[in-house]
C-alpha cells in the first residue's frame, strides 16, 4: 500500500529559489495527472519561512487548478508557524512519507536529516552523515579520489582556504596550473564562483571572493580548471540497486559552467547522451559505484568534467538535486521515462529509509557480567 506523501520546502538557504521551482514542478505535474491516475495522495505542504524559521502548514486541497497554483503558494507564506522541532514531532505523527525540498544549506547539509532521524520523520531525507560528507567539496573529493584509481577517476588539484589564510590565498594559488576557480566549499548552484585566467593579476578581485564566500561559508576551495567539457549523472535509489540516469553533457561558449552560465542555460546546451555513448556508459558506472560506496538512499546527481583525452574529473555531488522543470535532473527523468510524480512514487515504495542505530551499548551486548 503506498503511503500518503507530503512535500517540504523553503528554508534558510541561499538555494531558497531552487526549492519554490521543484515544488511548483511537483504539484503542477501532480494536478495535471488525472486523479485515478495518480500513485499516491498529496497531503501537506509544509514550509520553512527562510526569515523566522517557523514551519508553515497547508493541507493539500481535493481540488487545484494550474491558475490557482502561484495563489495556493503564496498563501502559505502567510500562514501562522509553528517552531522546527514541534512541527517535526507532528509531522512524524502522521506516518506520511515526507519528500525534503530544502536545498542547499540546513536541507542537504546533515542539519535536516539529523533532525528528521531524531524525530522519527520518514521521507527523502537520508543518512545526515553521508548528507554532511557530499555537502563539503573537498571531503568529498577525497573520498572519491581515495575509491578510484587515477587512471578511472581524477580530481583537481585543490587547496582548502579557511578565513585566517585570505591574505595568502594568491601565494597558493601560484603552485596552480593556470587558470583556476575559486569557489565555495559547501554552497550550491556553483554560487560565488569564478574563472581567473591570472591570479596575480587579479588579486583584489579574487580576494574580494573569498570575503563574500566566507560571510556564508566557513571554508573556500582554490582549484584548478579543468579543461574540457562538463557532464552531469543523475542516481535514483532503491534498497536494493543504484539506477543511473541518461547523463546530461553541458557545454556553452565560455567553457565554464559558473552561476551566470547556470541561469543563462539553453535547453541546446544539455544535451542527453545515447544509451550506448562510450563516455556515458564510462560515466553512469562511476556515478553509480560512488552512489553505491557513499550510501546514497534516494537521489542524487554526480558532476564531473571530463578532458578531450577522456579523463575523468571528478567535481561534486549534489545530494538533493533540485526538481524544477528546467533542471538538469527534471531532463534525465523525462529520458530516462520517468515523471517527478513516478520518482516520488518510486522512492517510498522502493527506498530504504534511514532508521537511527541504537548509540547505547549495555553490559550484555558486550558479554560482560
Amino acid at each position: 500500500m503506498h503511503p500518503d506523501v507530503s512535500l517540504i520546502f523553503g528554508g534558510p538557504s541561499s538555494e531558497y529559489e531552487a526549492s519554490v521551482s521543484s515544488l511548483s514542478n511537483i504539484i503542477s505535474s501532480y494536478i495535471a495527472t488525472p486523479v485515478e491516475d495518480r500513485p499516491f495522495a498529496l497531503k501537506h505542504i509544509y514550509y520553512i519561512s527562510p526569515h523566522d524559521g517557523l514551519v508553515r502548514t497547508a493541507t493539500f486541497p481535493d481540488r487545484l487548478n494550474p491558475p490557482e497554483l502561484k495563489t495556493y503558494i503564496s498563501e502559505i507564506f502567510l500562514l501562522k508557524g509553528e517552531g522546527l522541532y514541534a512541527a517535526f514531532d507532528i509531522m512524524a505523527t502522521r506516518r506520511e512519507y515526507v519528500v525534503n525540498l530544502l536545498h542547499g544549506q540546513f536541507g542537504e547539509d546533515g542539519g535536516v536529516q539529523t533532525l528528521a532521524a531524531l524525530s522519527g520523520l520518514i521521507g527523502t531525507f537520508g543518512d545526515p552523515y553521508v548528507a554532511s560528507l557530499t555537502m563539503n567539496k573537498f571531503a568529498m573529493s577525497s573520498f572519491v579520489s581515495a575509491l578510484f584509481s587515477a587512471e578511472i577517476v581524477r580530481v583537481p588539484k585543490t587547496h582548502l582556504i579557511k578565513p585566517q589564510q585570505m591574505q595568502d590565498a594568491i601565494r597558493i594559488s601560484s603552485s596552480f596550473r593556470l587558470p583556476i576557480v575559486v569557489k565555495p566549499n559547501s554552497l550550491g548552484s556553483s554560487q560565488f564562483t569564478a574563472l581567473f585566467q591570472d591570479a596575480l593579476a587579479s588579486k583584489e578581485k579574487i580576494i574580494d571572493l573569498l570575503g563574500r564566500i566566507f560571510e556564508y561559508d566557513s571554508t573556500a576551495l582554490m582549484q584548478e580548471f579543468i579543461p574540457g567539457s562538463e557532464y552531469s549523472c543523475g542516481c535514483v535509489v532503491s534498497s536494493s540497486e543504484v539506477i543511473a540516469l541518461p547523463v546530461v553533457k553541458i557545454e556553452n561558449p565560455s567553457n565554464f559552467f559558473g552561476p551566470h552560465e547556470k541561469r543563462t542555460i539553453t535547453a541546446q546546451q544539455k544535451t542527453v547522451l545515447d544509451r550506448d555513448d562510450p563516455i556515458g556508459e564510462i560515466v553512469k558506472s562511476i556515478s553509480t559505484m560512488i552512489a553505491s560506496a557513499v550510501g546514497i538512499r534516494n537521489i542524487a546527481r554526480f558532476d564531473y568534467r571530463i578532458t578531450d583525452q577522456s579523463e575523468v574529473y571528478f567535481l561534486e555531488c549534489n545530494y538533493i538535486p533540485a526538481l524544477g522543470s528546467d533542471s538538469i535532473f527534471n531532463q534525465m527523468l523525462h529520458h530516462h521515462g520517468m515523471t517527478v510524480i513516478d520518482l516520488i512514487s518510486f522512492t517510498a515504495l522502493n527506498s530504504k529509509s534511514y532508521a537511527r542505530k541504537a548509540h547505547l551499548i549495555h553490559d550484555t551486548e558486550l558479554g560482560l557480567r
